[in-house]
């Protein structure tokens, strides 16, 4: 390998991206000492071992899991090349892959005291409390240190608060995830996205607070993040579980109307307490949308939904469906069909019953 740089070096073919493919093949081999070595000679060869070409070894060497490697060259390095903010940032990031918490924490104080707080230097921030969360009282001391980095205006980026946000949302942490959201909301240049907003709504139907899950889902269009499948199913099943019908029919229309399917588990709920609460227009509408969607684990709710119209004297309506099912080969069970027989010969209908039981037999 020496023999062709040597070439290359005289030629005038050497350049940094030369020593930083030499640095990655030693620290890949696991041989981290000859690429500090190359560093250290690189100069001889017409490149300046400069804070690029050190950031560039830096990076060779985290990437490949050895950043306690990395942070050890650089406490010697720095003596003679002042790191900058690249320099911290790329060990953070080592720290972060790894889920070194400690050796982040150490980083971090070292970065302090070596170049101070800079707005500007978000990437070692970000990956930082990216990392304090894999800690044993990760969100509590993240949210320490984030306290600190904003009374400095320094913030994370957009990793940090979606790791932290997902992180609220499994812990039922309405707290945390409130004051996570209130430190994002209004700041200039950061934009809130529709993972983001499904995160903070996931979380307010968490802990039942319906009115601040719905304002969400209102405003989110207004700061750029749309509403998609997840928003809609989230919101749907919660409002369907609680029984709270009134919220849930809006959304369910809005999103039908947004291109957006409810899931198959929020369609089965939905139809049978839509039955159950005396709403069987509604109940007709989800299923004539899970039909249209899926094909297949449709029996159960596709029954339940024809003996709910019979039973609320919408027999014709009953008898259409079932029908329907029929002809979509969705089978109609036994017991559905003996109460609708029940209805239809009440009702001096027995004829409809009888084309009914012909198709059944039928199929």
């Amino acid at each position: 390998m020496w023999d062709a740089i040597k070439s290359m070096k005289k030629e005038g073919l050497l350049s940094l991206a030369t020593f930083a493919s030499v640095f990655s093949s030693y620290v890949i081999a696991n041989r981290v000492q000859e690429a500090v070595m190359t560093f250290d000679v690189m100069d001889q060869y017409g490149c300046p071992r400069d804070i690029v070409a050190l950031n560039m070894l830096l990076s060779a060497i985290c990437r490949d899991g050895k950043t306690a490697k990395a942070k050890e060259f650089l406490s010697i390095a720095k003596d003679k090349i002042r790191p900058d903010a690249d320099s911290y940032a790329i060990l953070l990031e080592g720290s972060e892959k790894e889920g070194d918490v400690a050796t982040a924490r150490q980083i971090f104080a070292e970065m302090v005291i070596e170049i101070g707080w800079d707005p500007a230097n978000v990437p070692a921030y970000d990956s930082f409390l990216t990392t304090l969360l894999k800690g044993p009282d990760g969100m509590r001391e993240a949210m320490k240190f984030f306290d600190t980095m904003k009374d400095r205006r320094c913030y994370p980026g957009l990793k940090f608060f979606k790791v932290a946000l997902e992180d609220c949302v499994k812990k039922g942490d309405a707290r945390g995830g409130g004051l996570l959201w209130d430190a994002m909301v209004g700041r200039n240049g950061f934009r809130l996205d529709t993972e983001m907003y499904n995160s903070m709504i996931a979380l307010h139907c968490y802990v039942k607070d319906n009115d601040a899950a719905k304002r969400l889902l209102d405003e989110m269009v207004y700061n750029g993040a749309f509403p998609d499948s997840q928003t809609y199913n989230v919101l749907f099943q919660f409002f369907i579980k609680s029984r709270r019908l009134r919220e849930a029919s809006p959304v369910f229309i809005e999103m039908i109307k947004n291109e957006c399917v409810p899931n198959h588990a929020n369609c089965s709920s939905a139809v049978r307490i839509y039955m159950d609460s005396g709403d069987p227009s509604m109940a007709i509408k989800v299923w004539k949308c899970m039909i249209k969607h899926y094909d297949s684990d449709l029996e159960e709710t596709g029954n339940l939904m024809v003996v709910g119209l019979r039973d609320v004297n919408m027999v014709s309506e009953a008898v259409k469906y079932a029908e329907d099912m029929i002809d979509r080969g969705i089978k109609l069970n036994s017991s559905t069909l003996s109460k609708l027989k029940q209805s239809l010969s009440k009702a001096g209908k027995a004829f409809v019953y009888d084309e009914l039981l012909r198709k059944w037999k039928t199929h």
